[in-house]
Protein backbone atom coordinates (compact mmCIF):
# COMPACT_ATOMS: atom_id res chain seq x y z
CA UNK A 1 0.00 0.00 0.00
CA UNK A 2 1.11 3.71 -0.71
CA UNK A 3 1.73 5.11 2.66
CA UNK A 4 1.42 8.52 1.74
CA UNK A 5 -2.33 8.11 0.98
CA UNK A 6 -4.81 9.67 2.96
CA UNK A 7 -5.69 7.49 5.77
CA UNK A 8 -8.94 7.96 8.11
CA UNK A 9 -9.42 7.20 12.10
CA UNK A 10 -12.87 7.01 12.08
CA UNK A 11 -15.45 6.04 9.27
CA UNK A 12 -18.60 7.83 8.10
CA UNK A 13 -21.27 5.66 6.56
CA UNK A 14 -20.58 6.62 3.09
CA UNK A 15 -16.45 5.82 3.59
CA UNK A 16 -17.63 1.94 4.94
CA UNK A 17 -20.03 1.85 1.69
CA UNK A 18 -17.44 3.12 -0.63
CA UNK A 19 -14.88 0.76 1.43
CA UNK A 20 -16.79 -2.65 0.78
CA UNK A 21 -18.00 -1.45 -3.23
CA UNK A 22 -13.85 -1.07 -3.63
CA UNK A 23 -13.90 -4.86 -2.26
CA UNK A 24 -16.27 -5.73 -4.66
CA UNK A 25 -14.69 -4.56 -7.54
CA UNK A 26 -11.04 -6.23 -6.15
CA UNK A 27 -12.86 -9.55 -5.49
CA UNK A 28 -14.48 -9.13 -9.35
CA UNK A 29 -10.86 -8.62 -10.69
CA UNK A 30 -9.60 -11.58 -8.79
CA UNK A 31 -12.81 -13.87 -9.95
CA UNK A 32 -11.69 -16.35 -12.35
CA UNK A 33 -8.48 -16.41 -9.97
CA UNK A 34 -10.58 -17.60 -7.17
CA UNK A 35 -12.93 -19.70 -9.81
CA UNK A 36 -9.20 -21.67 -10.53
CA UNK A 37 -8.97 -23.02 -7.00
CA UNK A 38 -12.50 -24.56 -7.17
CA UNK A 39 -11.01 -28.44 -7.40
CA UNK A 40 -13.64 -29.98 -5.31
CA UNK A 41 -16.29 -31.45 -7.10
CA UNK A 42 -19.29 -29.96 -5.15
CA UNK A 43 -21.22 -27.71 -8.49
CA UNK A 44 -22.82 -25.33 -6.49
CA UNK A 45 -20.57 -22.55 -8.91
CA UNK A 46 -17.39 -21.65 -8.91
CA UNK A 47 -16.45 -19.99 -5.54
CA UNK A 48 -15.23 -16.52 -6.44
CA UNK A 49 -18.61 -16.25 -9.14
CA UNK A 50 -20.76 -17.18 -6.09
CA UNK A 51 -18.93 -14.37 -3.92
CA UNK A 52 -18.45 -12.03 -6.16
CA UNK A 53 -22.59 -12.22 -6.91
CA UNK A 54 -23.30 -12.08 -3.24
CA UNK A 55 -21.24 -8.60 -3.05
CA UNK A 56 -22.85 -7.05 -5.58
CA UNK A 57 -26.18 -8.18 -4.42
CA UNK A 58 -25.02 -6.47 -1.35
CA UNK A 59 -24.41 -3.25 -2.93
CA UNK A 60 -27.39 -3.72 -5.04
CA UNK A 61 -29.38 -3.51 -1.26
CA UNK A 62 -27.87 0.18 -0.50
CA UNK A 63 -29.13 1.81 -3.72
CA UNK A 64 -31.27 4.73 -2.85
CA UNK A 65 -29.86 4.78 0.94
CA UNK A 66 -29.27 8.45 2.03
CA UNK A 67 -26.10 9.63 1.62
CA UNK A 68 -25.47 10.49 5.59
CA UNK A 69 -26.50 7.14 6.34
CA UNK A 70 -25.05 5.90 9.69
CA UNK A 71 -22.70 3.15 9.41
CA UNK A 72 -24.96 0.41 11.20
CA UNK A 73 -27.84 1.12 8.99
CA UNK A 74 -25.34 0.70 5.89
CA UNK A 75 -23.96 -2.41 7.35
CA UNK A 76 -27.57 -3.78 7.81
CA UNK A 77 -28.57 -2.52 4.17
CA UNK A 78 -24.83 -4.89 2.95
CA UNK A 79 -26.23 -7.97 5.13
CA UNK A 80 -29.39 -8.14 3.80
CA UNK A 81 -28.53 -7.74 0.04
CA UNK A 82 -26.02 -10.26 0.46
CA UNK A 83 -28.52 -12.95 1.96
CA UNK A 84 -31.30 -12.45 -0.28
CA UNK A 85 -28.53 -12.79 -3.03
CA UNK A 86 -26.37 -15.30 -1.59
CA UNK A 87 -25.25 -18.70 -3.91
CA UNK A 88 -23.83 -21.52 -3.15
CA UNK A 89 -22.21 -22.36 0.07
CA UNK A 90 -19.48 -19.90 -0.04
CA UNK A 91 -21.91 -17.33 -0.51
CA UNK A 92 -24.31 -17.87 2.35
CA UNK A 93 -20.88 -17.83 4.40
CA UNK A 94 -20.29 -14.77 3.07
CA UNK A 95 -23.71 -13.27 3.38
CA UNK A 96 -23.33 -14.19 7.24
CA UNK A 97 -20.27 -12.41 7.52
CA UNK A 98 -21.98 -9.27 6.59
CA UNK A 99 -24.91 -10.47 9.07
CA UNK A 100 -22.67 -10.53 11.92
CA UNK A 101 -20.48 -7.56 10.76
CA UNK A 102 -23.61 -5.62 11.43
CA UNK A 103 -24.90 -6.94 14.51
CA UNK A 104 -21.19 -6.23 15.63
CA UNK A 105 -21.57 -2.50 15.26
CA UNK A 106 -25.20 -2.39 16.79
CA UNK A 107 -26.13 0.90 16.46
CA UNK A 108 -22.79 2.52 15.64
CA UNK A 109 -23.07 5.91 13.38
CA UNK A 110 -19.63 6.38 12.78
CA UNK A 111 -16.76 3.62 13.43
CA UNK A 112 -12.68 3.10 14.76
CA UNK A 113 -10.83 0.07 14.30
CA UNK A 114 -12.29 -0.88 17.45
CA UNK A 115 -15.96 -1.36 16.20
CA UNK A 116 -14.39 -2.65 13.06
CA UNK A 117 -12.45 -5.27 15.06
CA UNK A 118 -16.19 -5.99 17.03
CA UNK A 119 -17.93 -6.42 13.63
CA UNK A 120 -15.48 -9.12 12.60
CA UNK A 121 -16.12 -10.71 15.89
CA UNK A 122 -19.70 -10.40 14.99
CA UNK A 123 -18.76 -11.89 11.53
CA UNK A 124 -16.81 -15.02 12.87
CA UNK A 125 -19.58 -16.09 15.18
CA UNK A 126 -22.07 -15.65 13.26
CA UNK A 127 -20.49 -17.34 10.13
CA UNK A 128 -19.45 -20.48 12.31
CA UNK A 129 -23.02 -20.69 13.64
CA UNK A 130 -24.34 -21.37 9.84
CA UNK A 131 -22.98 -24.22 9.51
CA UNK A 132 -23.65 -27.37 11.08
CA UNK A 133 -20.30 -29.16 11.25
CA UNK A 134 -17.43 -26.01 10.82
CA UNK A 135 -14.35 -27.29 9.46
CA UNK A 136 -11.11 -25.97 9.70
CA UNK A 137 -9.36 -24.86 6.64
CA UNK A 138 -12.08 -23.18 4.81
CA UNK A 139 -12.76 -19.44 4.67
CA UNK A 140 -14.20 -19.92 8.44
CA UNK A 141 -10.90 -20.48 9.49
CA UNK A 142 -10.19 -17.53 7.75
CA UNK A 143 -12.50 -15.54 9.02
CA UNK A 144 -12.00 -16.27 12.42
CA UNK A 145 -7.97 -15.41 12.25
CA UNK A 146 -9.00 -11.44 10.63
CA UNK A 147 -10.81 -11.20 13.69
CA UNK A 148 -8.44 -12.17 16.43
CA UNK A 149 -5.83 -10.35 14.38
CA UNK A 150 -8.02 -7.20 14.16
CA UNK A 151 -9.04 -7.62 18.39
CA UNK A 152 -5.61 -8.06 19.10
CA UNK A 153 -4.02 -4.32 17.03
CA UNK A 154 -7.11 -2.69 17.99
CA UNK A 155 -5.60 -2.52 21.53
CA UNK A 156 -2.73 -0.74 20.90
CA UNK A 157 -3.87 0.82 17.53
CA UNK A 158 -7.21 1.92 17.06
CA UNK A 159 -7.65 3.30 13.33
CA UNK A 160 -9.78 2.17 10.95
CA UNK A 161 -6.49 1.33 9.11
CA UNK A 162 -4.32 -0.72 11.00
CA UNK A 163 -6.96 -2.87 12.87
CA UNK A 164 -7.81 -3.57 9.17
CA UNK A 165 -4.08 -4.06 7.58
CA UNK A 166 -3.85 -6.57 10.98
CA UNK A 167 -6.99 -8.83 10.06
CA UNK A 168 -5.64 -8.96 6.12
CA UNK A 169 -2.35 -9.99 7.74
CA UNK A 170 -3.91 -12.47 9.73
CA UNK A 171 -6.08 -13.99 6.85
CA UNK A 172 -3.23 -14.28 4.90
CA UNK A 173 -1.44 -16.35 7.49
CA UNK A 174 -4.73 -18.72 8.23
CA UNK A 175 -4.74 -18.61 3.98
CA UNK A 176 -1.40 -19.82 3.54
CA UNK A 177 -1.85 -22.44 6.30
CA UNK A 178 -4.93 -24.26 4.89
CA UNK A 179 -3.43 -27.21 2.95
CA UNK A 180 -2.05 -28.29 5.99
CA UNK A 181 -5.63 -28.48 7.64
CA UNK A 182 -7.52 -30.31 4.94
CA UNK A 183 -5.85 -33.14 2.98
CA UNK A 184 -7.88 -32.30 -0.14
CA UNK A 185 -6.13 -28.92 -0.60
CA UNK A 186 -2.64 -30.40 0.07
CA UNK A 187 -3.04 -32.98 -2.69
CA UNK A 188 -4.31 -30.44 -5.22
CA UNK A 189 -1.35 -27.84 -4.17
CA UNK A 190 -4.17 -24.82 -3.65
CA UNK A 191 -5.56 -22.88 -0.87
CA UNK A 192 -9.03 -22.34 -0.14
CA UNK A 193 -11.03 -20.80 -2.82
CA UNK A 194 -13.70 -19.24 -0.06
CA UNK A 195 -10.78 -17.97 2.14
CA UNK A 196 -9.12 -16.32 -0.58
CA UNK A 197 -12.51 -14.43 -1.24
CA UNK A 198 -12.32 -13.55 1.99
CA UNK A 199 -8.82 -12.26 2.05
CA UNK A 200 -9.28 -9.93 -0.97
CA UNK A 201 -12.85 -8.94 0.50
CA UNK A 202 -10.33 -7.64 3.99
CA UNK A 203 -7.61 -6.36 1.66
CA UNK A 204 -9.75 -3.93 -0.45
CA UNK A 205 -11.32 -2.64 3.18
CA UNK A 206 -7.74 -2.01 3.81
CA UNK A 207 -6.35 -0.68 0.85
CA UNK A 208 -9.77 1.52 0.81
CA UNK A 209 -8.68 2.82 4.51
CA UNK A 210 -5.29 3.84 3.34
CA UNK A 211 -6.96 5.83 0.30
CA UNK A 212 -6.01 3.79 -2.77
CA UNK A 213 -9.09 4.52 -5.78
CA UNK A 214 -7.62 2.44 -8.41
CA UNK A 215 -7.21 -1.35 -8.28
CA UNK A 216 -4.04 -2.92 -8.25
CA UNK A 217 -2.77 -4.97 -11.31
CA UNK A 218 -3.33 -8.90 -11.29
CA UNK A 219 -0.60 -10.48 -10.33
CA UNK A 220 0.44 -14.40 -11.48
CA UNK A 221 1.09 -16.01 -8.11
CA UNK A 222 -1.22 -13.68 -6.51
CA UNK A 223 -3.34 -16.89 -5.73
CA UNK A 224 -2.33 -20.39 -5.70
CA UNK A 225 -3.63 -22.62 -8.85
CA UNK A 226 -4.01 -26.70 -8.76
CA UNK A 227 -0.83 -27.66 -9.20
CA UNK A 228 0.29 -31.17 -11.07
CA UNK A 229 -0.65 -33.86 -8.80
CA UNK A 230 -4.15 -34.51 -9.34
CA UNK A 231 -3.97 -37.65 -6.84
CA UNK A 232 -6.81 -35.90 -5.29
CA UNK A 233 -9.45 -36.93 -7.62
CA UNK A 234 -8.97 -40.33 -7.03
CA UNK A 235 -9.10 -39.92 -3.20
CA UNK A 236 -12.18 -38.07 -3.42
CA UNK A 237 -13.39 -41.20 -6.00
CA UNK A 238 -12.50 -43.79 -3.12
CA UNK A 239 -13.88 -42.07 -0.38
CA UNK A 240 -16.94 -41.53 -1.33
CA UNK A 241 -17.84 -43.89 -4.13
CA UNK A 242 -19.19 -43.67 -7.59
CA UNK A 243 -22.75 -42.60 -6.09
CA UNK A 244 -22.37 -41.15 -3.23
CA UNK A 245 -21.98 -37.23 -3.98
CA UNK A 246 -25.67 -36.84 -4.33
CA UNK A 247 -27.29 -33.47 -4.76
CA UNK A 248 -26.20 -29.99 -3.95
CA UNK A 249 -29.58 -28.73 -2.89
CA UNK A 250 -30.44 -25.23 -2.11
CA UNK A 251 -33.71 -22.92 -1.74
CA UNK A 252 -35.59 -20.27 0.48
CA UNK A 253 -38.36 -20.96 2.49
CA UNK A 254 -40.97 -18.39 3.70
CA UNK A 255 -43.43 -18.81 6.23
CA UNK A 256 -44.80 -17.67 10.04
CA UNK A 257 -42.94 -18.57 13.21
CA UNK A 258 -40.10 -20.48 11.56
CA UNK A 259 -37.99 -22.17 14.70
CA UNK A 260 -34.77 -21.90 13.10
CA UNK A 261 -32.93 -23.82 15.46
CA UNK A 262 -35.22 -26.80 14.92
CA UNK A 263 -35.04 -26.64 11.74
CA UNK A 264 -31.13 -26.29 11.21
CA UNK A 265 -31.18 -29.73 13.44
CA UNK A 266 -33.72 -31.79 11.52
CA UNK A 267 -32.95 -30.58 8.10
CA UNK A 268 -28.72 -30.90 8.71
CA UNK A 269 -30.02 -34.64 9.77
CA UNK A 270 -30.57 -35.39 5.79
CA UNK A 271 -27.31 -34.71 4.49
CA UNK A 272 -23.90 -32.92 5.03
CA UNK A 273 -22.33 -30.00 4.06
CA UNK A 274 -25.19 -28.26 5.72
CA UNK A 275 -25.64 -24.32 5.63
CA UNK A 276 -28.79 -22.53 6.83
CA UNK A 277 -29.76 -19.20 7.83
CA UNK A 278 -32.31 -16.92 8.38
CA UNK A 279 -34.77 -16.19 11.23
CA UNK A 280 -38.70 -16.94 12.15
CA UNK A 281 -40.31 -15.90 8.54
CA UNK A 282 -37.21 -16.73 6.11
CA UNK A 283 -34.92 -19.62 5.87
CA UNK A 284 -32.18 -20.13 3.15
CA UNK A 285 -30.98 -23.34 3.18
CA UNK A 286 -27.40 -25.47 1.55
CA UNK A 287 -27.30 -29.03 2.06
CA UNK A 288 -25.79 -31.51 0.23
CA UNK A 289 -28.26 -34.46 0.13
CA UNK A 290 -28.70 -37.98 -1.37
CA UNK A 291 -32.43 -37.46 -1.36
CA UNK A 292 -33.77 -33.97 -2.29
CA UNK A 293 -37.29 -34.96 -2.17
CA UNK A 294 -37.42 -35.80 1.47
CA UNK A 295 -35.46 -31.97 2.33
CA UNK A 296 -38.08 -30.26 -0.15
CA UNK A 297 -41.23 -31.98 1.23
CA UNK A 298 -40.03 -31.05 5.10
CA UNK A 299 -39.74 -27.85 3.74
CA UNK A 300 -42.77 -27.16 2.42
CA UNK A 301 -44.62 -27.63 5.73
CA UNK A 302 -42.57 -24.62 6.67
CA UNK A 303 -44.02 -22.21 4.35
CA UNK A 304 -43.21 -21.32 0.50
CA UNK A 305 -40.55 -22.14 -1.41
CA UNK A 306 -38.45 -20.26 -3.85
CA UNK A 307 -34.81 -20.01 -5.29
CA UNK A 308 -34.96 -23.77 -5.53
CA UNK A 309 -31.76 -24.82 -6.85
CA UNK A 310 -30.81 -28.68 -7.35
CA UNK A 311 -27.45 -30.08 -8.60
CA UNK A 312 -26.28 -33.45 -9.12
CA UNK A 313 -22.78 -33.66 -7.86
CA UNK A 314 -22.08 -36.92 -8.89
CA UNK A 315 -21.86 -35.59 -12.36
CA UNK A 316 -19.55 -33.42 -11.60
CA UNK A 317 -17.29 -35.50 -10.69
CA UNK A 318 -17.50 -37.66 -13.29
CA UNK A 319 -16.49 -34.80 -15.56
CA UNK A 320 -13.68 -33.78 -13.23
CA UNK A 321 -12.30 -37.25 -13.46
CA UNK A 322 -12.86 -37.28 -17.15
CA UNK A 323 -10.36 -34.30 -17.20
CA UNK A 324 -7.84 -35.68 -15.37
CA UNK A 325 -7.94 -38.89 -17.62
CA UNK A 326 -7.89 -36.75 -20.53
CA UNK A 327 -4.55 -35.19 -19.41
CA UNK A 328 -3.41 -38.64 -18.46
CA UNK A 329 -3.89 -40.29 -21.61
CA UNK A 330 -3.14 -37.12 -23.58
CA UNK A 331 -0.21 -35.60 -21.81
CA UNK A 332 0.79 -33.41 -25.18
CA UNK A 333 -2.38 -31.89 -25.62
CA UNK A 334 -2.65 -28.76 -24.98
CA UNK A 335 -6.65 -28.42 -24.05
CA UNK A 336 -6.24 -30.86 -22.15
CA UNK A 337 -3.58 -29.34 -19.88
CA UNK A 338 -5.01 -26.13 -19.93
CA UNK A 339 -8.21 -27.55 -18.57
CA UNK A 340 -6.74 -28.27 -15.37
CA UNK A 341 -3.54 -26.01 -14.85
CA UNK A 342 -6.18 -23.02 -15.57
CA UNK A 343 -8.83 -23.87 -13.23
CA UNK A 344 -11.90 -24.53 -15.56
CA UNK A 345 -12.92 -27.50 -13.64
CA UNK A 346 -16.26 -26.99 -15.23
CA UNK A 347 -17.80 -27.16 -18.58
CA UNK A 348 -16.88 -24.97 -21.85
CA UNK A 349 -20.47 -24.95 -22.97
CA UNK A 350 -23.73 -25.64 -20.98
CA UNK A 351 -27.34 -25.60 -21.61
CA UNK A 352 -29.76 -24.02 -18.95
CA UNK A 353 -33.59 -25.15 -19.35
CA UNK A 354 -36.63 -23.95 -17.29
CA UNK A 355 -39.20 -26.24 -16.38
CA UNK A 356 -41.44 -26.87 -13.38
CA UNK A 357 -41.70 -30.29 -11.77
CA UNK A 358 -38.94 -32.50 -10.41
CA UNK A 359 -39.74 -35.64 -12.83
CA UNK A 360 -39.05 -33.32 -15.83
CA UNK A 361 -36.25 -31.19 -14.59
CA UNK A 362 -34.31 -34.76 -14.45
CA UNK A 363 -35.36 -35.54 -17.77
CA UNK A 364 -33.37 -32.56 -18.43
CA UNK A 365 -30.49 -32.80 -16.32
CA UNK A 366 -30.23 -36.44 -17.65
CA UNK A 367 -29.63 -35.47 -21.63
CA UNK A 368 -26.88 -32.55 -20.86
CA UNK A 369 -29.04 -29.42 -19.15
CA UNK A 370 -26.74 -27.78 -16.20
CA UNK A 371 -28.99 -26.00 -14.50
CA UNK A 372 -32.99 -25.58 -14.24
CA UNK A 373 -34.37 -22.03 -13.83
CA UNK A 374 -38.38 -23.03 -12.06
CA UNK A 375 -40.76 -21.89 -14.37
CA UNK A 376 -43.12 -22.14 -16.92
CA UNK A 377 -46.94 -21.51 -17.56
CA UNK A 378 -48.17 -18.79 -15.35
CA UNK A 379 -44.72 -18.80 -13.27
CA UNK A 380 -42.45 -17.10 -16.37
CA UNK A 381 -39.01 -16.49 -15.20
CA UNK A 382 -37.93 -13.28 -15.46
CA UNK A 383 -34.93 -12.08 -17.55
CA UNK A 384 -32.84 -11.36 -14.03
CA UNK A 385 -33.91 -14.81 -13.04
CA UNK A 386 -32.23 -16.24 -15.78
CA UNK A 387 -29.71 -13.87 -15.74
CA UNK A 388 -29.00 -14.86 -12.53
CA UNK A 389 -28.66 -18.87 -13.63
CA UNK A 390 -26.20 -17.27 -16.93
CA UNK A 391 -24.16 -16.28 -14.33
CA UNK A 392 -23.49 -18.87 -11.93
CA UNK A 393 -22.86 -21.07 -14.20
CA UNK A 394 -19.10 -22.46 -14.91
CA UNK A 395 -19.36 -22.33 -18.70
CA UNK A 396 -18.11 -19.23 -20.78
CA UNK A 397 -21.34 -20.14 -23.03
CA UNK A 398 -24.28 -20.94 -22.49
CA UNK A 399 -27.41 -21.68 -24.68
CA UNK A 400 -31.50 -21.14 -22.89
CA UNK A 401 -33.74 -23.30 -23.63
CA UNK A 402 -37.00 -21.40 -22.72
CA UNK A 403 -39.72 -24.14 -23.06
CA UNK A 404 -42.11 -21.71 -23.53
CA UNK A 405 -43.22 -18.65 -26.12
CA UNK A 406 -43.76 -16.36 -23.17
CA UNK A 407 -40.52 -17.16 -21.93
CA UNK A 408 -38.67 -16.56 -25.13
CA UNK A 409 -38.50 -12.90 -25.17
CA UNK A 410 -36.93 -12.53 -21.96
CA UNK A 411 -34.18 -15.03 -23.03
CA UNK A 412 -33.31 -12.99 -25.49
CA UNK A 413 -32.49 -10.49 -23.43
CA UNK A 414 -29.87 -12.41 -21.30
CA UNK A 415 -26.72 -11.48 -23.35
CA UNK A 416 -26.46 -8.37 -23.78
CA UNK A 417 -26.37 -7.89 -19.91
CA UNK A 418 -23.51 -10.68 -18.84
CA UNK A 419 -20.11 -10.91 -20.15
CA UNK A 420 -20.84 -14.94 -21.22
CA UNK A 421 -21.91 -15.52 -25.13
CA UNK A 422 -25.76 -16.78 -24.78
CA UNK A 423 -27.56 -18.23 -27.57
CA UNK A 424 -31.31 -18.98 -27.01
CA UNK A 425 -32.75 -22.21 -28.82
CA UNK A 426 -36.33 -20.67 -29.01
CA UNK A 427 -37.99 -24.03 -27.68
CA UNK A 428 -42.22 -23.59 -26.85
CA UNK A 429 -42.09 -26.84 -25.19
CA UNK A 430 -41.04 -29.42 -23.31
CA UNK A 431 -40.74 -31.83 -25.58
CA UNK A 432 -38.92 -29.51 -28.09
CA UNK A 433 -36.20 -29.15 -24.92
CA UNK A 434 -36.00 -32.70 -24.80
CA UNK A 435 -35.58 -33.27 -28.84
CA UNK A 436 -32.91 -29.88 -29.08
CA UNK A 437 -30.69 -31.32 -25.87
CA UNK A 438 -30.53 -34.98 -28.08
CA UNK A 439 -28.45 -33.05 -31.01
CA UNK A 440 -26.20 -31.15 -27.88
CA UNK A 441 -22.58 -32.14 -28.38
CA UNK A 442 -20.04 -30.33 -25.75
CA UNK A 443 -17.77 -30.72 -28.22
CA UNK A 444 -18.93 -27.78 -31.07
CA UNK A 445 -18.97 -24.24 -30.53
CA UNK A 446 -22.10 -22.47 -29.98
CA UNK A 447 -23.38 -21.54 -32.93
CA UNK A 448 -23.16 -24.51 -34.47
CA UNK A 449 -25.01 -26.06 -30.99
CA UNK A 450 -27.65 -24.00 -31.34
CA UNK A 451 -28.02 -24.52 -35.42
CA UNK A 452 -28.07 -28.73 -34.73
CA UNK A 453 -30.17 -27.98 -31.71
CA UNK A 454 -32.94 -26.10 -33.41
CA UNK A 455 -32.87 -28.28 -36.70
CA UNK A 456 -33.53 -31.11 -34.11
CA UNK A 457 -36.84 -29.26 -32.97
CA UNK A 458 -38.34 -28.55 -36.51
CA UNK A 459 -40.23 -32.23 -35.97
CA UNK A 460 -40.62 -32.63 -32.60
CA UNK A 461 -44.37 -32.72 -32.23
CA UNK A 462 -45.74 -31.85 -28.62
CA UNK A 463 -49.39 -32.68 -27.20
CA UNK A 464 -50.38 -31.10 -23.80
CA UNK A 465 -53.84 -32.14 -21.67
CA UNK A 466 -54.92 -29.39 -19.48
CA UNK A 467 -58.49 -28.59 -18.12
CA UNK A 468 -60.39 -25.31 -19.34
CA UNK A 469 -60.05 -21.97 -16.78
CA UNK A 470 -62.64 -20.83 -18.72
CA UNK A 471 -65.74 -21.42 -21.51
CA UNK A 472 -64.57 -20.11 -24.91
CA UNK A 473 -65.15 -20.60 -28.65
CA UNK A 474 -61.64 -20.41 -30.31
CA UNK A 475 -60.01 -22.23 -33.33
CA UNK A 476 -63.83 -23.79 -33.95
CA UNK A 477 -63.44 -25.70 -30.91
CA UNK A 478 -66.48 -24.90 -27.90
CA UNK A 479 -64.93 -25.40 -24.62
CA UNK A 480 -66.94 -25.50 -21.24
CA UNK A 481 -64.93 -24.57 -18.40
CA UNK A 482 -63.36 -27.41 -16.28
CA UNK A 483 -62.93 -29.16 -19.21
CA UNK A 484 -60.50 -31.08 -20.27
CA UNK A 485 -58.39 -29.98 -23.51
CA UNK A 486 -56.00 -31.16 -25.81
CA UNK A 487 -53.43 -28.84 -27.10
CA UNK A 488 -50.41 -29.60 -29.99
CA UNK A 489 -47.57 -26.63 -29.45
CA UNK A 490 -49.90 -24.79 -26.99
CA UNK A 491 -52.29 -24.24 -29.93
CA UNK A 492 -55.85 -25.50 -28.81
CA UNK A 493 -57.01 -28.46 -31.13
CA UNK A 494 -59.65 -30.53 -29.16
CA UNK A 495 -62.15 -30.42 -25.98
CA UNK A 496 -63.52 -33.58 -24.16
CA UNK A 497 -64.57 -35.40 -20.93
CA UNK A 498 -61.65 -38.32 -21.16
CA UNK A 499 -57.78 -38.31 -21.22
CA UNK A 500 -57.15 -40.82 -23.91
CA UNK A 501 -60.64 -39.64 -26.42
CA UNK A 502 -59.00 -36.16 -25.95
CA UNK A 503 -55.35 -37.40 -26.91
CA UNK A 504 -56.45 -39.23 -29.57
CA UNK A 505 -58.37 -37.21 -31.36
CA UNK A 506 -55.75 -34.11 -31.17
CA UNK A 507 -53.08 -36.19 -32.21
CA UNK A 508 -55.46 -36.64 -35.38
CA UNK A 509 -55.73 -33.31 -35.84
CA UNK A 510 -51.85 -32.42 -35.55
CA UNK A 511 -51.58 -34.39 -38.90
CA UNK A 512 -49.02 -36.43 -37.52
CA UNK A 513 -48.79 -40.41 -39.57
CA UNK A 514 -47.71 -43.88 -37.92
CA UNK A 515 -46.12 -42.35 -34.28
CA UNK A 516 -42.90 -44.76 -33.30
CA UNK A 517 -42.32 -43.54 -29.68
CA UNK A 518 -44.93 -41.75 -27.02
CA UNK A 519 -42.92 -40.01 -23.93
CA UNK A 520 -45.21 -39.14 -21.93
CA UNK A 521 -45.46 -36.90 -18.60
CA UNK A 522 -47.71 -37.50 -15.90
CA UNK A 523 -48.40 -34.16 -14.21
CA UNK A 524 -48.65 -33.39 -10.19
CA UNK A 525 -52.43 -33.83 -9.81
CA UNK A 526 -52.99 -37.11 -11.85
CA UNK A 527 -53.35 -40.76 -9.26
CA UNK A 528 -51.99 -43.52 -10.51
CA UNK A 529 -54.58 -45.33 -11.58
CA UNK A 530 -55.60 -42.56 -14.05
CA UNK A 531 -52.14 -42.44 -15.65
CA UNK A 532 -52.20 -46.19 -15.74
CA UNK A 533 -55.14 -46.03 -17.93
CA UNK A 534 -53.66 -43.58 -19.87
CA UNK A 535 -50.84 -45.42 -20.64
CA UNK A 536 -53.23 -48.82 -21.39
CA UNK A 537 -55.30 -46.73 -23.36
CA UNK A 538 -52.03 -45.59 -25.75
CA UNK A 539 -50.81 -49.04 -26.20
CA UNK A 540 -54.41 -50.53 -27.25
CA UNK A 541 -54.46 -47.56 -29.87
CA UNK A 542 -51.37 -47.82 -31.10
CA UNK A 543 -49.49 -51.39 -30.59
CA UNK A 544 -46.28 -51.11 -32.98
CA UNK A 545 -45.52 -48.12 -31.26
CA UNK A 546 -43.32 -47.70 -27.99
CA UNK A 547 -45.27 -45.69 -24.74
CA UNK A 548 -42.55 -44.21 -21.83
CA UNK A 549 -44.58 -43.17 -18.84
CA UNK A 550 -42.37 -40.56 -16.46
CA UNK A 551 -43.81 -38.57 -13.77
CA UNK A 552 -43.14 -35.16 -14.64
CA UNK A 553 -44.72 -33.49 -11.43
CA UNK A 554 -45.60 -30.32 -13.45
CA UNK A 555 -48.52 -28.22 -12.27
CA UNK A 556 -51.65 -27.62 -14.77
CA UNK A 557 -50.97 -30.29 -17.22
CA UNK A 558 -52.21 -33.46 -16.72
CA UNK A 559 -50.13 -34.99 -19.40
CA UNK A 560 -47.20 -33.76 -21.82
CA UNK A 561 -46.28 -36.21 -24.58
CA UNK A 562 -43.62 -35.95 -26.97
CA UNK A 563 -44.27 -37.94 -30.36
CA UNK A 564 -41.77 -39.13 -32.72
Amino acid sequence: MNSSATTHAVWSGKQLLDAFAFSAALLERHRDAVNALNVFPVPDGDTGTNMALTMRSALEAVDGLDPNATTSAVAAKLAYGALMGARGNSGVILSQFFRGFASGLGNAEEIDGRDIARALQGSRDTAYKAVMRPVEGTMLTVIRAASEAAKKKSRSHPSVLDVLAAAVDGAQVALDNTPQQLDILRQAGVVDAGGQGVVYILDGLARSAQGETELPSISASSTRGPGENMAFLDMVGETHGEDAFGYCTNFMVFGDHIDPDRCRQEIAAMGDSAVIVGDESMLKVHIHTTDPGEVLQYATRLGDLDQIKIDNMSRQTEALSAQRNARTDSPGDASARDAITGGEAHETIAVIAVAAGEGISEALRSLGASAIVRGGQTMNPSTQELLDAVDASGAYEVILLPNNKNIIMAANQVDALTTKTVGVVPTRSIPAALSALTAFSADRDLAANIETMEDATADCLAISITRAVRAVDLNGVTVSQGELIGLVDDELAVAGTDDADVFQKTLAKSGAHDPELFTIFVGEDVSPDDAQEFETALVDAWPDAEVETHPGGQPHYRYIISIE
